[in-house]
């Protein structure tokens, strides 16, 4: 569903992400292992078209078929929300404060599709009840929990059923029991639509539960690929034996 070939993210002066290549099947479940500035997170924004000011990127991404490297803005505006979407680590800066988040919700509806406000906002309501938080559309984002929050970002990316859905980082910053919580909400919401899905994580024990299939990233570069109980129990590389003696997999 998406290929990727040969990414290279540089500035003017140095490379962040070289000659990365991998791709993500219908449905399939794909983790992105690595430690902080392994290059996971500008890979995801590569892959939405959401890269930062002074970055450039080279190399190939398709999703289904269509080139995204040199696609114009307004094109890939077209397809971040409805086709691919993406939930963010940190839900604050992703959410406009000032906006109820049920308002929130159903702008990404009506973005996308041609529904009315009153259709937008009765789909608003079911897909916070689908993520537990029924009754909370109008609430402000700095009303709810960190938990709480992460559920709504969730709901605005699964709104237009896309086919890919990014998590990157999604549950760093939430207890143990609240992460749970979480994952189970993210792996229902991809199989009820049969999406893919690209998880971005440090946590090994995370991408144990979630993901089928593991890419670990080094400094830039992918190391090691395979399925993820073939990576986790017998690696080839030496920072994923590193990542797995560092992790508290075993105890997880």
């Amino acid at each position: 569903m998406i290929s990727v070939e040969a990414l290279t993210i540089f500035t003017d002066e140095h490379g962040l992400v070289r000659n990365v290549s991998f791709e993500v099947g219908e449905g399939e479940r794909v983790g992105l292992i690595g430690e902080s500035g392994s290059g996971k997170s500008l890979t995801a924004s590569a892959l939405m078209g959401l890269l930062p000011e002074g970055l450039r990127a080279t190399g190939s991404i398709t999703f289904h078929g269509k080139q995204l490297i040199g696609t114009s803005e307004r094109e890939l505006s077209q397809l971040r929300g409805r086709d691919m979407a993406m939930v963010f680590q940190e839900p604050m800066t992703a959410l406009n404060p000032l906006m109820r988040v049920g308002r929130q919700v159903a702008e990404s509806v009506r973005l996308h599709t041609r529904r009315s406000r009153r259709q937008a906002k009765a789909l608003a309501e079911e897909l916070l009840d689908s993520v537990g938080l029924p009754g909370t559309g109008g609430r402000y984002p700095h009303q709810l929990s960190g938990g709480q929050r992460q559920r709504v970002l969730l709901a605005i990316a699964l709104a237009n059923d896309p086919a890919l859905l990014i998590c990157d980082e999604p549950t760093t910053a939430l207890d143990v029991t609240v992460q749970a919580q979480v994952l189970d909400l993210i792996l229902a919401g991809v199989a009820e639509r049969s999406a893919a899905l690209l998880f971005i994580t440090h946590d090994l024990a995370v991408v144990a539960r979630v993901c089928e299939r593991l890419l670990v990233m080094h400094e830039g570069s992918i190391v090691e690929e395979g399925s993820t109980r073939e990576v986790l129990t017998n690696p080839r590389h030496d920072y994923t034996r590193r990542l797995l003696a560092a992790s508290d997999l075993e105890a997880a």
